[in-house]
């Protein structure tokens, strides 16, 4: 039986977002040397199933397992999770590709917002004002943040984060009701690498996969971008709500931001630095709250 603990759920939403926004840096690195977003996600996708099939056999090893698999096959949120997996690395990093990862960010940063529609609609989950006033802070930090960059807005990249943003909603969302069996990883990501491969497969002249840098690069972003942020989600989507994982995985800003700032420049105007604080301060205070409310329910637990 799965125990919830909302504290090291909310750090791991927090964590896979500050490990979205590194990640999202390193694709442009990898984009500005040549490699495009199928280059990458083919090897993103091999790596980390072979990880989690690892994994898999590792912790399973000396157990007996009698599970029927079948749940797995039944449950449609797997499968949209590992759908939804691939949609969102060929989006967003196809926007990163042909724009900055802040243009490529402000259409990604639709999902806190669907997200969060979709636990009040499909979860019922009820919306404290402290949730509102967190999420408009953070959209106006997010407004001044990307402010000054508008003037360089490309439109099909805008589009393509947008679209990103949509998927990576509906993924978020799908993990908190994925099947709880321990081949459940393996399985999700079986789907994403089919569907990746599908796709590297109509466009293999185009490549370049038989390089040291998609190599490299591939196995860096499978670490960083499904490795890492996918354990981290998962864990934080069984431990807390679609409302507090929307508004600490919007942690991936301004790191990407300042990220992009100290490689590429320009250094930020006062505008945009504000809008950064306010960010930070939203995403501090939100955490901070998270973890006043679970101490009185402690109290309770342990009287």
């Amino acid at each position: 039986m799965h125990t919830v603990n909302p504290a090291l759920g909310a750090w791991a939403a927090l964590i896979a977002g500050i490990v979205f926004g590194v990640n999202s840096n390193v694709v442009k690195v990898a984009n500005n040397m040549g490699l495009t977003t199928l280059d990458l996600l083919a090897y993103q996708f091999v790596f980390a199933m072979i990880y989690f099939i690892g994994r898999f056999l590792f912790v399973n090893n000396q157990k007996s397992n009698t599970q029927s698999y079948m749940p797995l096959i039944k449950n449609p949120y797997n499968w949209i999770a590992g759908i939804t997996m691939v949609s969102t690395g060929l989006f967003y990093y196809s926007a990163i590709q042909i724009t900055d990862p802040s243009i490529a960010s402000l259409g990604l940063f639709q999902y806190p917002w669907i997200l969060f529609l979709f636990g009040v609609l499909f979860n019922k989950e009820r919306v404290a004002v402290k949730h509102i006033v967190a999420i408009v802070l953070l959209w106006i930090g997010t407004l001044l943040l990307i402010g000054g960059t508008l003037g360089h807005v490309t439109v099909l990249g805008l589009f393509f984060g947008f679209v990103a943003g949509i998927s990576f909603a509906t993924n978020l969302f799908s993990l908190q009701k994925i099947t709880n069996y321990p081949f459940t990883r393996v399985f999700i990501f079986l789907i994403a690498t089919a569907i990746a491969l599908v796709f590297c497969l109509a466009q293999y002249e185009k490549l370049r996969l038989f390089t040291t840098s998609a190599v490299s690069f591939g196995f860096i972003t499978a670490i960083l971008g499904q490795i890492i942020a996918f354990e981290l989600l998962s864990y934080a989507a069984k431990n807390v709500s679609t409302v507090i994982m929307a508004t600490l995985t919007t942690s991936e800003l301004p790191v990407a931001m300042l990220l992009t700032w100290l490689i590429w420049g320009p250094f930020p105007n006062v505008v945009r630095i504000l809008g950064l604080i306010i960010m930070v301060i939203a995403i501090l205070w939100l955490k901070f709250e998270q973890s006043r409310s679970i101490i009185p329910s402690a109290t309770k637990v342990s009287s």
